[in-house]
């Protein structure tokens, strides 16, 4: 086992990467819904020998380039046979070396102000550059998101209306905005900020956008709140 990673000697047997828009503050219900989805990405949805990688989606992606933490999930022992391994301690490791940081970082996931952009696109770059690229797990690799999915920079904006992907793909800023994610399974979890913009033609422009990219949209489903 990685000492620093906690990850299994031959690699991660499969990637979940986490990444959390916090250009917009999230209200009491929200907050109480994103922290359940923590612990249950954590906790439940994160199987051992899987390295689970978390992001910040900030107004910057430059400041946020790189993995909030990313860690292995070592197990907890439950599998230990008595000669062969330490129940007590491995509980004790994934506890303290798992659960612990990524339970102290849950509030930085978190804004309290609204931010001038959200670089989704620039963002989602930088996910596959220095996660799924960087790592080249053959397992399962999965993207979930938290954000209203409303991409907003000086290129480009979804709050100025409705983009026709086509349009979009075959603009300067879009041939820039080319995403490599082959064989990725990508979920979209809305906060809904602007639902008037949330519609089904946000989500149809966000699977192009994936699909393009060699990956899937297997899940939308709405933040409570």
């Amino acid at each position: 086992m990685n000492p620093d990673t906690l990850c299994p000697p031959g690699g991660p047997q499969g990637h979940i990467v986490l990444l959390v828009d916090r250009t917009d503050p999230l209200n009491f219900t929200q907050k109480k819904a994103f922290s359940e989805l923590m612990h249950e990405v954590i906790e439940r949805r994160t199987p051992a020998g899987h390295l689970l990688s978390v992001y910040v989606l900030g107004e910057d992606f430059k400041e946020t380039a790189e993995p909030l933490i990313e860690m292995c999930n070592p197990g907890t022992g439950e599998d230990s046979r008595f000669l062969d391994g330490n129940p007590e301690k491995e509980k004790r490791r994934y506890e303290q070396r798992f659960l612990k940081p990524l339970a102290e970082q849950a509030e930085a996931l978190v804004s309290s102000t609204a931010a001038k952009y959200s670089p989704i696109f620039e963002m989602l770059q930088m996910v596959s550059i220095n996660s799924f690229r960087k790592h080249g797990v053959q397992g399962e690799r999965r993207l979930l998101i938290v954000s209203d999915m409303l991409h907003n920079t000086p290129q480009a904006s979804m709050f100025r209306g409705s983009l026709d992907y086509g349009t979009f793909a075959a603009s300067e800023y879009g041939h820039k905005m080319t995403l490599e994610m082959q064989g990725v399974k990508v979920e979209l979890n809305y906060l809904l900020h602007s639902p008037k913009l949330q519609t089904m033609q946000n989500v149809n422009f966000w699977e192009k956008h994936f699909d393009k990219a060699g990956a899937r949209v297997v899940e939308v489903r709405r933040i409570e709140g």
